[in-house]
């Protein structure tokens, strides 16, 4: 279900101090690593954006960003630094479990700390030939240290490379990564490419 970006949907729920939520937050350090080998131009799609700070990093470089997310109060912070920034964002309030992805139309997705195993065959139809998916996600380590704790947004060790099957995996790596904002977390990350 989409919704539109608007205030006809009551308050936000209750956010954390101000300083912690005064902006969209630092990326993870996987997608800086990455972002020169990713396209300057075209159309990505941002996966669960929430405050947008990876939409913020990728529309930087040039390409323009659709940014979905279920969060109305999250993306209202992307919106507002978007425009700031002027950059080419478009946010869209959905529920990605039903929310139709066309075929071949985004060059880069990025799915960071989001896990829907149901989703992946969707966004890699969503890719165009020769574009690229980000994923950088949980392991099943990180219930030890950390959250999340739940077994269904954690990904067990290679799961990873069979979701991503039928895609040439360019980067992969699994282990303890950090430290990022103070903290270390348990991470499978990979950059695949969709063949022509």
């Amino acid at each position: 279900m989409t919704r539109p970006l608007d205030k006809r949907r009551g308050p936000c729920a209750p956010q954390p101090a101000p300083s912690a939520q005064s902006g969209p937050g630092s990326p993870e350090p996987f997608l800086l690593e990455i972002l020169a080998r990713l396209p300057r131009a075209g159309l990505a799609l941002d996966v669960a954006a929430g405050r947008g700070r990876h939409s913020l990093v990728l529309a930087r470089t040039g390409i323009t960003v659709v940014a979905i997310d279920s969060s109305v109060c999250a993306l209202g912070t992307l919106v507002r630094a978007a425009r700031e920034q002027d950059l080419r964002v478009c946010a869209l309030a959905a529920d990605l479990s039903d929310f139709p992805l066309p075929a071949d139309a985004f060059d880069v997705i990025v799915n960071i700390n989001f896990l829907d195993r149901d989703l992946v065959p969707r966004l890699k139809q969503a890719l165009k030939p020769g574009g690229f998916l980000l994923f950088d996600t949980f392991l099943v380590e990180q219930a030890e240290i950390g959250k999340p704790r739940n077994p269904a947004y954690l990904l067990r060790h290679r799961e990873l490379r069979e979701l991503l099957s039928g895609l040439e995996l360019l980067e992969y790596r699994e282990g303890l990564a950090g430290p990022h904002d103070g903290r270390r977390a348990w991470r499978a990350c990979a950059l695949a490419l969709k063949r022509n």
